[in-house]
């Protein structure tokens, strides 16, 4: 099976990222200035996000949404108080398709149409 071609694909291939910067299997340095999908914002392999990754993944990886969270829970509330915004309500999803499906199940719950 071959990968289906989303984007052109350039001839470098990353091969280790820390901090600002990522490496080829040339061993060539590029500054990484990347601003795109799953874009860490405090740099690759960022110690306190590796040590936080490693002690959820101790714990537990992944689950579903319909099980209480508490972390999920401490999420809401920290965005809350950061955001200023503590009376909305935080919909936690993993993907453009959930999320746009989402935005229009609420967008009929809110005018009452079915279509």
């Amino acid at each position: 099976m071959d990968l289906f071609d989303v984007y052109p694909l350039n001839n470098v291939t990353i091969t280790k990222a820390k901090g600002s910067y990522v490496w080829d299997s040339e061993g060539n340095q590029y500054l990484d200035l990347y601003g795109g999908h799953a874009v860490i914002s405090i740099g690759h392999t960022h110690p306190h996000w590796v040590r936080r990754i490693e002690e959820q993944l101790e714990k537990i990886a992944f689950y579903s949404n319909s099980i209480q969270n508490p972390l999920q829970t401490e999420l809401a509330k920290k965005l809350g108080e950061v955001s200023g915004k503590e009376d909305y309500s935080l919909f936690l999803c993993n993907s453009g398709a959930e999320a746009n499906e989402n935005a229009l199940k609420m967008a009929s719950f809110h005018t009452g149409r079915k279509k």
